[in-house]
């Protein structure tokens, strides 16, 4: 499946903040989100020209994806990727496509042959456009939109004493801050146990 980055899908954008968080958005959808700490045990990544090809895999489970980036000539294209490289690098090893990745970048590419490539015409886009390859259903996961992320998280209302209900920070601020949050995948697992924590708190 190819996601196309324009005015009428969403813009794709890729985004590597400095607490180290990976991910692609589309809109108000995030298409891929993950933490590069430790990410050279698990993550695989080749560039090829002006592509990123991805691989991740966790005991028997993989997800394979490529990312192509946009700009108004093959020289800025370039330019884009290798910007991407170089943050990338600090936190995990980027093979260039030689022989020793040419095994990864022909398994990618021929699950992605037929597609059609898109160019994006934003200058300011860095991601042409994400390839979500095909793969095993027991490697698929559900894409869910931020406002679904943030439903799931908030299984449940509390009603809190006035005193409790004003926050030192503004809610404009504190906006960019939870979608943060929201993007990257380990956040529901850990909300979830700061519930647990406080639940025995609250029992003892």
């Amino acid at each position: 499946q190819v996601f196309e980055s324009n005015e009428e899908s969403g813009y794709l954008i890729l985004t590597i903040v400095v607490s180290g968080h990976f991910f692609i958005s589309q809109g108000r959808t995030v298409l891929e989100g993950f933490s590069l700490i430790d990410s050279h045990k698990w993550l695989n990544i080749v560039r090829r020209a002006d592509c990123l090809l991805l691989r991740a895999q966790s005991k028997n489970e993989c997800r394979m994806f490529r990312v192509q980036f946009g700009g108004d000539s093959k020289e800025q294209m370039l330019e884009h990727c290798y910007s991407c490289v170089e943050k990338l690098a600090e936190y995990v090893p980027v093979q260039a496509a030689d022989e020793q990745s040419q095994k990864l970048y022909h398994s990618l590419n021929q699950l992605a042959n037929g597609e059609n490539q898109v160019k994006d015409t934003e200058q300011n886009a860095s991601v042409l456009h994400v390839v979500n390859e095909p793969l095993p259903d027991s490697c698929l996961g559900e894409r869910r939109s931020v406002t679904q992320l943030a439903q799931s998280v908030l299984k449940k209302k509390f009603e809190l004493p006035l005193v409790y209900r004003h926050s030192v920070w503004r809610a404009q601020e504190l906006g960019p801050f939870i979608r943060l949050c929201l993007m990257d995948q380990n956040f529901p697992a850990f909300v979830e146990d700061v519930e647990k924590e406080l639940k025995k708190l609250t029992e003892g």
